[in-house]
């Protein structure tokens, strides 16, 4: 799945929406533009025209996914600022690495806080300390990236929330969100 272009914005959403149906997908009720817009000023950031066109569309969050976890609703999120981009580009995993960041930062968990946990919302907590996230600032807006307590990388290599809830759609007992992925 790619991260597709806005031009194919509105044929992927007609596909989710069909499949939605199709699997017996619970969604919450979509939101308006008022409400979205609220979000976003009350967070500082304008989301991703796909996962707005989502929200408007096929629906805030749903109840139960059949792997039995929950797309949280925007709603539900803690409104706080998230204009401080997301400043990573490739993964990160720090469980491995001594000094990514050098001198730039007193510890490692500076450096995490200051480039990982910013400019981006939860969108599932699967326990086990991961989640997957949509980014909404800086140069990966609109990709879903995995984060854990060991790091963080793109979903599928380059994933945009659209061809993540699509994938998820189309094998939902068996998605492997990190199938494609190449570690460099």
């Amino acid at each position: 799945m790619p991260v597709y272009k806005p031009e194919d914005y509105e044929e992927v959403i007609a596909r989710i929406r069909k499949k939605v149906v199709e699997n017996h997908v619970q969604m919450g009720a979509c939101l308006s533009e008022e409400t979205i817009a609220a979000f976003e000023k009350n967070c500082g950031i304008q989301l991703p025209q796909a996962y707005r066109m989502f929200l408007t569309q096929v629906g805030d969050g749903c109840e139960s996914m059949v792997d039995g976890f929950q797309l949280n609703r925007l709603e539900d999120l803690e409104q706080k600022d998230l204009s401080r981009p997301f400043m990573l580009e490739k993964e990160w995993i720090w469980e491995c690495e001594d000094d990514r960041y050098g001198e730039r930062y007193d510890t490692v968990e500076q450096a995490i806080q200051e480039n990982v946990y910013q400019g981006n919302i939860e969108l599932i907590d699967v326990g086990d300390c991961r989640t997957y996230n949509l980014i909404v600032t800086g140069k990966c807006r609109g990709e879903v990236w995995d984060f854990t307590d060991a790091g963080v990388q793109p979903c599928c290599e380059r994933q945009d929330f659209l061809g993540w809830f699509e994938l998820w759609l189309d094998h939902p007992d068996s998605t492997d969100y990190l199938k494609d992925y190449v570690y460099e």
